[in-house]
């Protein structure tokens, strides 16, 4: 659909111009028309580029939009984001960032078939000139290796040749151990909105990865005859696991149970850039302020109480969504871990009711 056609004249030092707006399929198109003699001339040769876009025969490139030559790194970049669309990724702006800030500017006018180990060799150098910390770097690293890889599905690198990224010289990674106290916890419930606060208890009792919690809904709860189970969409990154499905222990159950008819959705819209920032306002608004935590720690809280009430470990990896093949070959069915892992959100519930009621605190942030 395409809205009114604006055309506006604009006098400049070199004469009179005519500044043309008007909407198509949801995008604003702005261009400049400047050789037209009068106003009624401008608004024919608008009318024109119109119908031209309407039916397909021209195009505008958005503004600073740049333009990749086939078979290029940058090139792919548009179809890589329909691979990440056709996986239904809970998260894929994450991905596409990293890729638009970091991997593009460097690599994409280089075509795939001149990709070499040297250009990831170059970026981690940079990177660490840059400050990112290991952890980091190997994000952006497992993403250039992702979009090479499926570039090669799409046979845009030379035959019989190698993802150039893999085994690129990675420092040590140092797993972070960082859990958060039972006082920061209660400081985090006192300042935090009573949508933090609902974000807190879910991380908790149903400890998914923080993309997948943002976009919780109640279209993806189901009942069994042992009660309400949850299934997560995929991760989103074929890097990060998930658990295939999780029981919802009391603490959760009343969380969906309170959700308005209307809306499936636990949080609305709450994007992962805000969150972060939400994040960080209520650990600076903590009374002492809270350093060095972050929303994904409280994930390790949840492995902290199920370690300490001597859950086994292939349930902790299960309920947590941990890659593991041991954990594939202990349990190979549904119905071999399910009793488990209802028996590990009960184990977290009881845990988290030790900590604080959350309902006990709906000071807004």
């Amino acid at each position: 659909m395409s809205g009114a056609l604006s055309v506006t004249p604009r006098k400049t030092k070199h004469g009179t111009v005519h500044d043309v707006y008007f909407r198509h399929n949801k995008k604003r198109i702005r261009f400049t028309i400047t050789d037209a003699t009068d106003y009624q001339e401008a608004v024919q040769k608008a009318e024109q580029i119109r119908d031209g876009v309407v039916a397909g025969r021209l195009a505008f490139r958005e503004k600073g939009a740049r333009v990749y030559a086939a078979g290029t790194f940058g090139a792919f970049r548009k179809m890589y984001a329909k691979e990440l669309e056709a996986e239904q990724l809970s998260d894929v702006a994450r991905p596409l960032g990293i890729l638009d800030r970091i991997l593009i500017p460097r690599w994409g006018h280089i075509p795939f078939s001149e990709l070499a180990r040297k250009h990831g060799v170059d970026l981690l150098l940079d990177l660490r000139k840059e400050g990112y910390q290991e952890q980091g770097i190997r994000r952006i690293i497992n993403v250039a290796r992702r979009y090479v890889t499926l570039a090669s599905r799409h046979r845009l690198l030379p035959p019989n040749t190698s993802n150039p990224l893999v085994d690129l010289p990675l420092g040590q990674y140092i797993a972070r151990d960082r859990i958060a106290s039972r006082e920061e916890v209660q400081q985090l419930l006192s300042t935090g909105s009573l949508r933090m606060q609902t974000a807190i208890a879910l991380a908790f009792n149903v400890p998914l990865r923080q993309e997948l919690i943002l976009v919780m809904s109640r279209e993806h709860v189901y009942r069994r005859a042992d009660g309400l189970w949850y299934r997560p969409p995929k991760a989103p990154t074929v890097i990060k696991g998930r658990p295939l499905e999780l029981p919802l222990n009391a603490t959760a159950a009343a969380i969906f149970a309170a959700l308005p008819p209307e809306s499936p959705l636990v949080f609305g819209e709450w994007k992962s850039d805000k969150f972060r920032k939400s994040w960080r306002r209520v650990c600076k608004k903590a009374e002492p302020s809270i350093d060095n935590l972050h929303f994904h720690d409280l994930r390790r809280n949840a492995g902290a109480a199920l370690q300490e009430a001597r859950v086994h470990p292939g349930v902790t990896s299960l309920t947590l969504g941990h890659k593991s093949q041991a954990v594939s070959d202990i349990y190979k069915t549904f119905d071999s871990y399910r009793p488990d892992l209802r028996h590990a959100v009960d184990v977290l519930d009881a845990a988290w009711r030790r900590l604080s009621d959350p309902t006990q605190h709906s000071q807004e942030e």
